[in-house]
């Protein structure tokens, strides 16, 4: 998609309807974030390491990220980890 995040957000929006509008990918990720467009975190958490990719915290924006820890769900295998933004790289 071309125009930057926010038309794709929209454009996202729109198809969710009621329902939640989720991201994936780290570099998607961190664009969201330093604009002040996330309103929850989830991170699910598996003991395994792939070798290469991109972290999800690297390179975050010049402004502190706050979060606040709403939930964690221990499953065998995985940690679900829940935060809310409570101040994110836009100085939302």
């Amino acid at each position: 998609m071309t125009g930057g995040i926010e038309p794709a957000l929209e454009r996202a929006r729109a198809a969710a309807g009621d329902r939640d509008v989720v991201l994936g990918g780290a570099d998607l990720i961190r664009q969201f974030v330093g604009a002040g467009l996330v309103d929850e975190l989830r991170i699910h958490l598996v003991p395994v390491l792939l070798g290469d990719g991109t972290p999800l915290f690297d390179r975050t924006a010049t402004a502190p990220i706050e979060l606040e820890r709403t939930r964690t769900i221990d499953a065998p295998g995985v940690t679900h980890l829940i935060f809310r933004m409570t101040k994110n790289g836009a100085g939302s």
